[in-house]
């Protein structure tokens, strides 16, 4: 089925108690149920953790276009969703966004159809979510169905029957009220696959990337951090700061976002190569490590080869407390040069193919002494 693309207006958001939007959203869902005149097709995910560690669910919203009249006259579609814990109060989120016409004399293939992806975190406990659909010509279609969000053995990150948007995930910043901790990251911005015909990390992979940042940071309650982001494939360093903060993330999201991978420029291939790189970052990082109380390499596994030096091995062995934190789809931990650094220096070297491994990791590094 050919998918048409979507033109956002507004992003999805919480709904606030406050906000003037809040009546119409309620009167929606404690009103008639939807009179169905738009044919929608649903598809529920299940509940899972991600590598923020908590509990992401959602759905996908198929909309086949031949229902739409294309008259020249704009289509917006608004989505309200509504979601209650057993025994609690409902979390109202929305989103609007435009129906790309077809352009002037052409129509879009048979079998075409507008589709939507929405999402919501939430905390352990049963929820009844209910979604309502329509058009500015007052089409409408909707769906409910019930979910259910187990702890698990990981501590959640969302107290039970809490609710929140995605993307109010933003980092609130570093520990305040804790003992003094001070880690140095380094940061491969890579994807987490390589893939043919890619020129920028996607959305997920920089997702995870910066998810898995801000968790290791809370969870091992950071009090300040240096974080060095590298780009080993063109042999930079993107990013760097000993001030790590939620400002900060906004500066590194943006550096993440412009590693071309489709391009590799003719200096990149007469400069260093990735060992002479590696030991370049060691010289880098080596002032923030030496005021540090943990060193934690964070990234894919694919990439970064090259030889264990002398000169990197002595480096290496100045490191405080090294672990390598490699994300990898693929069992079996590759034997890279950050594995080879790390475990020169007897740090731990952990895979991390799943969030559950990720937060048996994190365990490790806050305990380890």
């Amino acid at each position: 089925m050919p998918l048409l693309p979507l033109v956002p207006i507004l992003a999805q958001f919480l709904v606030s108690p406050d906000a003037r939007s809040m009546e119409a959203v309620k009167r929606i869902f404690n009103g008639t149920p939807p009179n169905k005149t738009l044919t929608c097709q649903f598809e529920v995910m299940s509940p899972r953790l991600g590598f923020s560690l908590m509990h992401w669910s959602g759905f996908t919203l198929s909309i086949p276009a031949k229902q739409f009249a294309f008259d020249g006259a704009a289509i917006d579609v608004g989505v309200a969703i509504e979601i209650t814990p057993k025994d609690g109060n409902p979390t109202y989120l929305a989103e609007r966004f435009g129906f790309p016409r077809a352009p002037e004399g052409k129509t879009y293939p048979k079998g075409a159809a507008l589709t939507y992806m929405g999402g919501y975190y939430a905390g352990p406990g049963e929820y009844r979510v209910r979604i309502f659909v329509a058009d500015n010509k007052q089409h409408q279609c909707g769906r409910e169905w019930n979910i259910k969000v187990s702890a698990g053995r990981i501590a959640p990150r969302m107290e039970p029957n809490q609710v929140s948007a995605v993307g109010e995930e933003r980092w609130r910043g570093l520990a305040k009220d804790a003992p003094s901790n001070r880690l140095t990251i380094i940061l491969d911005a890579t994807p987490l696959f390589p893939r043919r015909n890619m020129v920028r990390l996607s959305s997920y992979d920089r997702s995870v990337l910066l998810t898995s940042l801000t968790t290791l940071l809370d969870s091992t309650k950071a009090t300040d951090a240096t974080v060095i982001a590298v780009d080993p494939r063109n042999r930079k360093i993107i990013y760097n700061t000993d001030r790590f903060s939620p400002r900060e993330l906004g500066r590194l999201a943006r550096a993440i976002a412009g590693v071309n991978l489709g391009i590799v420029s003719l200096e990149t291939l007469r400069g260093p190569n990735e060992t002479a790189f590696m030991e370049t970052v060691l010289s880098t990082a080596q002032d923030a490590t030496s005021k540090s109380e943990a060193v934690v390499f964070l990234g894919p596994t694919w990439d970064w080869h090259g030889k264990l030096t002398p000169k990197i091995r002595e480096l290496a062995q100045s490191l405080p407390r090294p672990h390598y934190l490699g994300l990898t789809r693929i069992a079996g931990m590759p034997d890279n040069l950050v594995a080879q650094v790390v475990k020169s220096a007897n740090g731990s070297v952990k895979q991390l193919i799943t969030p559950n491994d990720f937060a048996k990791a994190l365990e490790k590094v806050s305990h380890a002494k």
